[in-house]
């Protein structure tokens, strides 16, 4: 099973996916690179400020329909970017970069350390002599105090255009076997009258990775660790309260 099917999610992903509190790093970090690969684009959350900032941005994602929705935006704003249709674990593109990002933890979505492995080298391919890679990951200590087994409601959000409203709900386990967090997510659409419209569910699944294993992994692949911070702000780790792992690499 693959880690999300996006194709069920995208007319709604804008709707409920709302955070921008990563947008003023990453602009910090691409803003002297003259060119930037974003892995896992999707929908553009992050892709427009970026190229609204002047970055040189590529985009890569392997969802048809997300990306649909990023063309879409780039024509209603007039903005451009080279965007791709592939699967980060097999891109093989000729360009160059100083800068790579994986944001809002997606590389967790790559759910077999030998697919892990494979991502990296086309990574590390792609990135110049001197470049760096970015990757955002969850902290386990703090993610997994959300993983109990109970249907949790996520969030409550508005349609569009006061068509209704949208509750997100889900169920989440931890494998430690696999390190592998597996749940589901209801959908819930309701009218503006709180009349129920539409339900329906989608399968989930994500690895979780310990600080340790993510270092050895990303040293067999040929880079080093630049920093590692906790939050967007650019805080110290800290392993027992630091909502996420941003990590930032450079080529052996």
């Amino acid at each position: 099973m693959s880690a999300m099917d996006y194709s069920q999610i995208a007319h709604w992903y804008d709707t409920y996916v709302k955070t921008d509190i990563d947008i003023p790093f990453f602009i910090n970090e691409a803003k002297d690179c003259d060119h930037v690969l974003e892995l896992t684009s999707g929908t553009g959350r992050l892709s427009i400020p970026l190229i609204e900032a002047g970055i040189s941005l590529t985009c890569i994602d392997n969802s048809p329909e997300m990306l649909a929705i990023l063309h879409q935006k780039l024509a209603a704003k007039g903005l451009s970017a080279n965007v791709y249709e592939l699967d980060m674990q097999n891109m093989a593109l000729k360009e160059k970069f100083d800068l790579i990002i994986i944001p809002f933890n997606s590389f967790s979505e790559i759910l077999s350390i030998d697919e892990q492995r494979q991502a990296l080298k086309g990574i590390g391919n792609c990135l110049t002599e001197t470049g760096r890679f970015i990757c955002t990951l969850h902290n386990p200590e703090i993610r997994l105090k959300s993983v109990n087994g109970q249907l949790i409601l996520r969030g409550k959000y508005f349609l569009p255009d006061d068509n209704g409203s949208l509750l997100l709900w889900s169920v989440e386990q931890y494998d430690p076997q696999d390190s592998l967090v597996k749940g589901t997510q209801f959908w819930e659409v309701y009218d503006q009258n709180r009349i129920m419209q539409r339900k329906s569910f989608l399968d989930v699944q994500f690895y979780l990775h310990q600080q340790e294993e993510f270092i050895e992994l990303v040293q067999t692949q040929g880079f080093n660790i630049v920093s590692l911070y906790g939050d967007y702000s650019y805080a110290e780790f800290q392993r027992e309260t630091s909502p996420f792992m941003i990590w930032v690499l450079s080529k052996s």
